[in-house]
């Protein structure tokens, strides 16, 4: 007998791979891809529909992790491809932002820009 976790897990998969499926066939209606093998299995392919309401430009198909340096720290990252997903398509960042910095600097960056607003008196603390 099949446990309630595993047969969520199970319907969670069905989901993501039934999710899949339709972005790489909406991508491939619209001509940004030939057919699905252009998008690696870890790839996560992206949404058009999204982009096109958006009136954005699609830079790729998919978002494929991003190993980066920290500009700051010079400590090695990775940008996964559902950070991004969740980045450019729920919080509707522009498709052409690249990472430079790891969270704990980009936290340290955020914090000094507000000092300096509130210094300048464009914004209390």
């Amino acid at each position: 007998m099949k446990s309630a976790g595993n047969k969520q897990s199970n319907q969670r998969q069905r989901k993501t791979l039934n999710e899949r499926q339709r972005r790489i066939r909406r991508l491939i209606e619209l001509g940004l891809i030939q057919d699905a093998s252009e998008i690696p299995e870890d790839a996560i392919p992206i949404d058009p529909d999204i982009a096109q309401r958006a009136n954005r430009v699609i830079p790729a198909a998919c978002y494929i992790d991003i190993r980066f340096v920290c500009t700051d720290c010079g400590k090695p990252e990775l940008w996964s491809a559902d950070s991004q997903r969740q980045y450019f398509e729920i919080t509707k960042a522009s498709p052409y932002k690249k990472p430079k910095r790891c969270y704990e600097c980009r936290q340290k960056e955020l914090a000094r820009k507000l000092h300096a607003r509130a210094e300048s008196g464009h914004t209390p603390l």
